[in-house]
């Protein structure tokens, strides 16, 4: 190769190397200005009364809107029927109800007046079957149900603060209680099932222990010791 030759290969090297380089500062110049334009076309807040995603055929699938004077979010199947919410009550407490797909909910988290949180798991036919709530005084307490929707058994605290454990027969009747006393002190009631008690074995205000029974009027008819 002469010199000549040598000079004109260099060259047509520089200038493909030129060409690269052009070539990739002029991309970059263009994403630059595509995405400043973009970023000016993009607003910082989107206002209106409501806001729906629906589908090809325009079910709506999901809903913003307002209710009861405060936020909510729904979302529905296909078919239209609930799915999830989250909405407020009447009180202005926030609600998350979980629907069957039958319209009916099966799952609902609120809170509950006075302040604090509960969860209802809820059968087939929309009724409670299972409560973690909360007391008056602000202690928690569960709640177990039959399919009637009637007790089977809860579980909470007395009025001094101690436990406090109630089953019920089939129509929603007392049967046994296992708690505390005024004194601190074990008990365990019986009773019929017209939810009479019938007997109860506990401690007396000296801290030993008694038994006492009752007959089906409510009346104490034996005591040990006498």
């Amino acid at each position: 190769m002469t010199n000549l030759e040598k000079r004109v290969a260099s060259l047509e090297k520089s200038l493909r190397l030129y060409q690269f380089l052009l070539s990739g500062i002029i991309l970059i110049a263009l994403a630059v200005t595509v995405s400043s334009f973009n970023r000016k076309q993009v607003p910082e807040k989107i206002q209106a009364k409501a806001f729906e995603v629906v589908d090809a055929n325009g079910k709506v699938l999901v809903s913003l809107a307002a209710y009861n004077g405060n936020g909510s979010v729904t979302t529905y199947d296909k078919l239209g029927n609930y799915q999830v919410d989250i909405i407020s009550n009447s009180s202005g407490f926030g609600n998350v109800n979980i629907y069957d797909g039958k319209g009916k909910p099966t799952v609902q988290l609120y809170n509950v007046k006075g302040g604090g949180g509960a969860v209802a798991i809820k059968n087939k036919d929309g009724k409670d079957a299972l409560m973690l709530s909360l007391m008056t005084s602000g202690a928690g307490h569960i709640s177990l149900n039959n399919t009637s929707g009637n007790p089977l058994l809860w579980i909470g605290e007395t009025t001094e603060r101690n436990g406090d454990m109630k089953l019920f027969n089939n129509s929603g009747k007392i049967a046994l209680r296992m708690s505390c006393t005024n004194l601190s002190d074990g008990s365990v009631e019986w009773f019929n099932s017209t939810g009479t008690k019938m007997s109860q074995v506990t401690t007396d205000v000296n801290g030993d222990g008694n038994i006492s029974t009752f007959n089906k009027a409510g009346a104490k008819t034996g005591k040990l010791p006498q």
